[in-house]
């Protein structure tokens, strides 16, 4: 299994859906304490408890990730593709405290983690467990800001322990999406056995976490030198909206399949003809259905939001027989103005290819270049570099 061909990074690109959240308590200022076998929680609310005051959001020039403090000095871990082409990064609390001043300790690609380091301290900790000792079946907790929704939790179970490109993964199905990256995997004692990274595309609660050993070992090495890289402050969505400009591709379907080649090969078709997309950048695609199936309305409100120049929306069917795929096409700029719209057919899809013929690119050709489908302005220098 190559993570460049079947997994999607789970982070998101340009912040999709910050939700105001009511303030929690403030954390304790002591770490949360070590379980033992003697003493296991109740339940997973207890779990919740302990480790939501220890759990962040790391936001950055790119988007969102999740994190949690692994020690009171104000050491975080989080994933290297959440903090690998970021410029600007800041680390926020369930209790809404803001943390802007932030350095990287440490950065590795082929585990996917990363080390962070805030200016804070006595600050509580996720106790590490012992990944080596988990086993198939283990009920497990996810904790983590997915889409941006802090201290969102999902259970699930260990549902293998395999090797990816030489690195041990525990797979879950505890659901994950983009914004997990970078939250903990917990056991039943509470303890960090995981930090969630990746999925599967197009697969069903297939995701995987890097064990918290490979963190542990990680950990004895850590030092904070001067040498330390420091983050910018994070700006504004305004600022981030100027780096960023791009159609944010979105929409829903019947069946998922036919969406799913649709926006695929949307967004294909689009990076390739030079438009910026807000939604799909340096990181892997990320699955179609999660970024569809939310009302008009709500993403009309979130074109600005994400850093958008425009939002092209597309509803996608089929006929009775399952024959013709029709697809209706919107494109609205960031003040929720209707640009142009289209409508077209294409034949029914290959299933196991999910490749669709160019009727649709026919419809959507002529407004490359127009109001909603910003060509890159240096797409002619990107052309000649190929070239």
């Amino acid at each position: 299994m190559s993570r460049s061909l079947v997994a999607n990074l789970l982070f998101v690109v340009f912040a999709v859906a910050i939700f105001a959240q009511q303030p929690q308590a403030p954390p304790s200022g002591k770490p949360i304490p070590q379980s033992d076998a003697g003493n296991e929680p109740a339940g997973w609310a207890e779990v919740v408890v302990q480790a939501r005051s220890a759990v962040v959001v790391v936001e950055t020039d790119k988007g969102l990730g999740s994190g949690f403090v692994v020690k009171s000095d104000g050491t975080i871990v989080t994933n290297h593709h959440v903090v690998a082409d970021a410029a600007a990064v800041s680390v926020r609390f369930a209790s809404g405290e803001v943390y802007r001043n932030v350095y990287l300790l440490s950065s590795d690609p082929v585990e996917d983690l990363a080390f962070l380091r805030i200016e804070a301290a006595d600050l509580p900790t996720i106790p590490l467990g012992n990944s080596g000792a988990v086993q198939v079946g283990d009920d497990v907790l996810l904790v983590g800001a997915p889409r941006g929704l802090e201290q969102t939790v999902s259970s699930g179970l260990i549902s293998g322990i395999r090797f990816d490109e030489g690195v041990r993964v525990i797979q879950t199905s505890a659901a994950a999406s983009p914004g997990s990256s970078g939250g903990p995997l917990l056991n039943r004692h509470g303890e960090a056995i995981g930090v969630m990274s990746f999925k599967v595309v197009n697969g069903e609660n297939l995701n995987f976490t890097i064990p918290i050993n490979y963190v542990r070992g990680k950990l004895e090495t850590l030092v904070f030198s001067s040498k330390a890289r420091v983050f910018e402050p994070l700006k504004s969505d305004t600022a981030k909206a100027e780096k960023h400009p791009g159609v944010w591709v979105a929409g829903y379907g019947y069946p998922s399949g036919s969406f799913q080649a649709v926006y695929m090969g949307m967004v294909d078709f689009l990076s390739s003809s030079g438009v910026g997309i807000a939604n799909y950048g340096p990181q892997k695609f990320g699955s179609p259905s999660e970024t569809g199936y939310m009302p008009l309305s709500t993403l009309l409100d979130l074109i600005s939001k994400v850093g958008a120049d425009s939002l092209l929306y597309m509803n996608v069917g089929q006929n009775r027989w399952g024959t013709v795929v029709t697809i209706h096409m919107q494109c609205f700029d960031s003040a929720g103005k209707l640009l142009w719209e289209e409508k077209a057919t294409s034949p029914s899809a290959d299933g196991s290819a999910g490749i669709f013929r160019s009727g649709w690119k026919k419809k959507l050709a002529p407004h490359i270049g127009q109001p909603g489908l910003t060509v890159r302005q240096n797409q002619q220098a990107e052309q000649k570099a190929k070239d």
